[in-house]
């Protein structure tokens, strides 16, 4: 396949010249002075740009400054047949230039420039890849040591089990102090299983849980509940739709944990908006169970929208951490599903959350599965990832 190259001079007879010599190898874009090729990059960025040092308004070594810092891998090849080799020595022991021809020059001395060129630039985004994962596992190696001292902390100070269980035996006929004590229940257990994850991770121990028959409406429902208590969005902004009641091979804490972030990312998505509504819709189609968190909130940014799956990126600035859509995506296929995003900016982003149907009189769970083992703690676990 043809790599691209730009080529910038002020001369038409210069442009004509390089194009036909080169447009056999090469995808060869011209340009006639700086300005035009520094618009042209704006809309497609080269790996490679050659251009004369002489011209008007801006020499080759001042337009290379400008392209350097906005496209850093971008290699680029000086051509000149001026005594200015001083500007030029300069530029290319500041790193602005990668090359310096001299004119007139020859085609095959050229066209082995252009080669190691377009190699040099390959070398710096394969070396740009690599020093972005080596942060990223220098980070997960900081979190991880971090986060052992916190499941401890934690792990201690969860104590309000005994609490619960006496609200719920001395205080049976209070309805809404039952139902805050359910709340608190489900919060404990969300909270207990978290650390005995995080404790895991810490110790390199794989991270397992067992899917079991779940009905959806049940714990959109629960889920309701909690996000009430939370406060996590106003009730008046937050909207539950039940359009079909779909049961599931699932995890509930699982999955509550990734619906509760999804809720929190569109409350911030709607926090400066009077008119702002975050809406959950459960539903079913093509043999999956459909769940749906939207807003008409802020929106995402195309390049942004590329980049949220990935670990530590955030468009919340110091907000955020950038691990709840990367956790998210590992939780949802964890359950054999997939999860996906839709935004538009100033209009709203909604994601999607599929998972298989269980089957109509189809029962997975150990305990109920007569075809299963006898010994729960024998089934395979489906690892979380």
């Amino acid at each position: 396949m043809k790599r691209d190259i730009l080529y910038v001079d002020d001369e038409p007879s210069n442009l004509i010249v390089f194009e036909a010599a080169f447009e056999e190898t090469f995808n060869v874009y011209t340009a006639a002075n700086a300005d035009e090729a520094l618009n042209f990059l704006k809309s497609q960025p080269v790996p490679v740009v050659v251009a004369d040092q002489r011209m008007p308004d801006m020499t080759g070594v001042e337009m290379f400054g400008l392209i350097r810092k906005i496209y850093p891998h971008t290699q680029r090849v000086i051509l000149s047949g001026f005594a200015d080799s001083d500007a030029i020595i300069d530029a290319i022991n500041e790193g602005q230039v990668f090359q310096f021809v001299r004119k007139p020059w020859q085609r095959v001395e050229l066209l082995s420039v252009l080669h190691r060129a377009l190699d040099a630039h390959d070398l710096a985004v394969q070396n740009s890849v690599l020093t972005e994962r080596l942060l990223v596992s220098e980070r997960c190696a900081m979190l991880g040591q971090a986060s052992g001292r916190i499941a401890h902390e934690m792990a201690n100070q969860l104590n309000i089990l005994p609490l619960i269980e006496l609200i719920e035996d001395d205080y049976r006929e209070d309805e809404q102090l039952l139902e805050f004590a359910e709340v608190a229940r489900l919060t404990y257990e969300r909270l207990t299983e978290l650390i005995e994850e995080v404790k895991a991770f810490v110790r390199f121990q794989p991270q397992n849980a067992e899917l079991k028959p779940l009905d959806l409406d049940e714990s959109i429902h629960e889920l309701a509940s909690f996000i009430r208590f939370s406060r996590t969005v106003p009730q008046e902004q937050l909207s539950i739709d039940i359009r079909a009641r779909p049961k599931i091979l699932g995890h509930k804490l699982k999955l509550h944990q990734v619906l509760v972030n999804l809720i929190k990312n569109a409350s911030h998505a709607i926090a400066d908006r009077t008119e702002g509504r975050v809406q959950v819709t459960l539903d079913k189609a093509d043999g999956d169970a459909v769940i749906s968190v939207s807003d008409n909130g802020t929106g995402i940014s195309p390049e942004n929208l590329e980049r949220i799956w990935e670990p530590f990126f955030s468009t919340k600035g110091d907000a955020g951490n950038g691990m709840g859509l990367d956790v998210a995506k590992r939780l949802i296929a964890a359950q054999n599903g997939e999860i996906c995003c839709e935004s538009e900016l100033a209009k709203g982003t909604c994601f999607t959350i599929r998972i298989p149907l269980l089957a109509e009189g189809k029962d997975d769970s150990p305990e109920k599965n007569s075809a299963a083992p006898a010994n729960p703690s024998s089934a395979k676990p489906v690892p979380l990832s």
